[in-house]
This record gives structure tokens, sequence and C-alpha cells, in this order.
């Protein structure tokens, strides 16, 4: 009866687990279109982008763009002047998309307010003691701003909009299509800069890796069970069926795998080879991956960045635990056939 239990309760673990896992997928899967461009000095102004957008041929076909900026170190004041040290973020583009999902109270600031600004709900409690601050005033290095609404989160910021004529120093793109090549959003922000981004945020990679890991555990039990099934399909003693049992079981795993591949291994078209045949395709890619993530990791992460990569070792981790509890039962479930 112990046994049992302790069965039960590995299997319920096992599946509250892989729910989590699901979860904080999800959570990554949302920025999926999404591409950050993080560059070592000022690059471009807001008046810049406008005037590209304006000339664009194709309007219709370009990503949301936010342009932004980070400024360490910047005095903030609330009504009571009460000063707290925090970043200030200056954005051109949508506040909606570069904070997407973390807004906790207020509204977001749309472009023509240039009176309003954002705080994190941590720098609203340091100032004032409450989150529920949308209308009052703050000063930022002795500018004066109306509180729009607050952003869920533990690190102290502001966020204002963008002077027309400021250099900012990052570019935020966000695709309707999930599936959308690094290499398009590189090839845009290249066209808009004049420059490669020194640090590159390739959301759909990411989600991605989530998506496999989370599909991790279904692929155990999967071979398990097809290994099995195929070792029952021996013990028929009617060579006539048992022949039939194995090719029908095999048509079924077969298109099954081709399915679960392909829903499972979505990645965009960087990578395929142009040719099968180029062998060396693969290793450079992941060489090549690995340095563009260290690259960027150089660089303080926007909120939506840092965010997805919290996601995606939460991922990892609930994976992990849904695996060791799927190999204990699954071999207590061996011993007990045994």
């Amino acid at each position: 009866m112990k046994k049992i239990w302790i069965r039960v309760g590995t299997l319920a673990l096992g599946i509250g687990l892989w729910g989590l896992a699901l979860f904080f997928w999800q959570r990554t899967e949302k920025y999926a279109g999404c591409f950050n461009g993080y560059y070592d000095t000022p690059v471009v102004t807001p008046a810049q982008v406008q005037e590209f957008l304006e000339q664009a041929d194709r309007q219709e076909m370009l990503p949301d763009i936010t342009v932004w900026s980070r400024q360490e170190k910047q005095l903030v004041k609330g009504s009571v002047q009460v000063g707290v040290t925090a970043e200030v973020w200056s954005l051109f583009g949508s506040m909606e998309d570069f904070f997407a999902g973390r807004l906790s109270s207020g509204s977001y600031v749309w472009q023509e307010d240039d009176e309003g600004c954002m705080v994190s709900t941590a720098l609203a409690q340091k100032l004032f003691g409450t989150d529920k601050i949308q209308g009052n005033s703050i000063e930022i290095e002795k500018n004066s701003y109306v509180v729009r609404g607050c952003i869920e989160s533990k690190d102290l910021f502001a966020a204002v909009l963008a002077d027309r004529e400021k250099e900012l120093e990052g570019l935020y793109l966000e695709y309707a299509n999930k599936s959308e090549p690094g290499s398009s959003a590189r090839k845009l922000m290249w066209q808009i800069t004049g420059r490669e981004p020194e640090g590159f945020w390739e959301g759909n990679l990411y989600s991605a890796l989530a998506r496999v890991l989370a599909a991790l555990p279904i692929w155990i039990l999967v071979l398990v069970w097809i290994k099995r099934g195929c070792g029952k399909l021996n013990n028929i003693s009617n060579f006539s069926l048992r022949l039939f049992g194995k090719l029908f079981t095999a048509g079924i795993v077969c298109g099954l795998i081709f399915l679960g591949l392909w829903t499972t291994l979505r990645f965009s078209g960087d990578y395929l080879p142009a040719m099968w045949s180029d062998l060396g395709f693969f290793p450079e890619l992941i060489e090549k991956k690995q340095n563009a993530f260290l690259a960027v990791c150089q660089f303080v992460l926007c909120p939506n960045d840092a965010s997805m990569l919290g996601n995606l070792g939460n991922t990892a981790a609930a994976v992990l635990g849904t695996v060791l509890a799927e190999g204990i039962f699954l071999g207590d479930s061996r011993e007990r056939e045994s």
C-alpha cells in the first residue's frame, strides 16, 4: 500500500512540474516575435527612425519598432521630495510593447504624452509607499512628469518618452510572425542604424528552446511506450498477424514522430542549411549562437528580455524535475512488470 501511494505521489509531482514547465514556456512564447539590438554607443535618434518609417516602401511589412536608451543612477523625487537613485528608460515607440504584460496599475504612456511617465512598482513603493500613484507628480533629474501607470518589477526604474533629437542606443522590434528569421531583424537594424548591433536578442530562438524542453517529458514517454509495445508484438504467435501489427504500428509511430518533430522543432529558416550535405552547418550554428548569447549578456537586458531568460531557466528547472519523477515512476513500473 505504501508503494502505491509513493507511485501516485511521484506521478502527481511529475504532472504538476510538467504543468509548471508549460506555464513558463507559454510566457516565453509571448515574446517569440521580438528581437532586440544592443549597441555600445548611441546610434539613432527618434527623428531618424520616423524618417525611415515614412520612406519605407512596404510599411505594412515592417515590425513595431521601439528605440530605447537606459541611464543609470538618475535622481528621482516624489511629491514629498524623497530622492531615490534609479534607472531611467527613454523610449520612442510603444511603451506597451516594451513593457508587454507587465502593467500593474494605471495605463501606458501614449506617444504624444511628453509630460507622462511610468515607474516600477518597486520605485513607487520607495517614493510613495504604494503603487497606486497614477496622477502623482515626480521629478527626474529636475524635469517634472506625471505618473500614468506602474510596471510590475522589483527593480527601481522610471520610463519617459525620448526627445526627438536624442540619440538612443537600442532597437526593439516586434513582428506579428513569431517565426520571423533573426537575419531579417538584423538586416532591418542595419538599415535603420547603419551598424550591426554588438548584442542581439533573438526571441524566437529562446522560445523554441523552451518549447523543446517542455516537450522532452512527452518524448521520453513515447519512446518508452514504443519500445515496450514492440516487445509485446513479438509475443504474437501468428507470423502474418505479427508482421501486420508491426507494420501498422510502425506507420502510426512514424506519422506521430513526424508530427511531433514538426510541432516541437519549429525554428526559423535561419536554422536550416542551404544544402543538407553541409555537415559543418550545425556545429558552426551552435557556436555562433553561443557567442551571440555571451555577447548580449554583457549588456543589462531590457525587461522583456530578462523576463524571457528567467522563464527559460524556470522551464529547464521544471522539466528536470519532471524527467526525474518520470524516471522513478517508469523504473518502478518496469520492476513490477518483471
